[in-house]
């Protein structure tokens, strides 16, 4: 049986370690670790990864909704958006 694939899109490389870590503990195939907008449609065209974790922020001047509107509008992966930002 085919892993399913995931890119994990984050800019915070300790939290993106514990995401890939975990994943691959769960059996997941991750198809690579991104921390910018443009990188993640990119590699996403490149990789055509069955899931995609994505942060909200994200270094550069595209976020994780605008990039993800992006690779939506080209093909229907579903994406996962997610935030480590708190401002407590």
């Amino acid at each position: 049986m085919e892993k399913t694939k995931i890119l994990i899109v984050e800019d915070e490389s300790i939290i993106a370690l514990e995401i890939h870590e975990s994943l691959l503990k769960l059996d997941y195939e991750v198809t690579a670790v991104i921390n910018n907008g443009p990188g993640a449609i990119k590699n996403f065209e490149e990789n055509q990864a069955d899931l995609i974790l994505m942060d909200i922020h994200l270094r550069g001047d595209m976020d994780g909704i605008e990039a993800a509107k992006i690779i939506q509008s080209v093909h229907p992966v579903p994406i996962i958006v997610l935030t480590a930002f708190s401002n407590k």
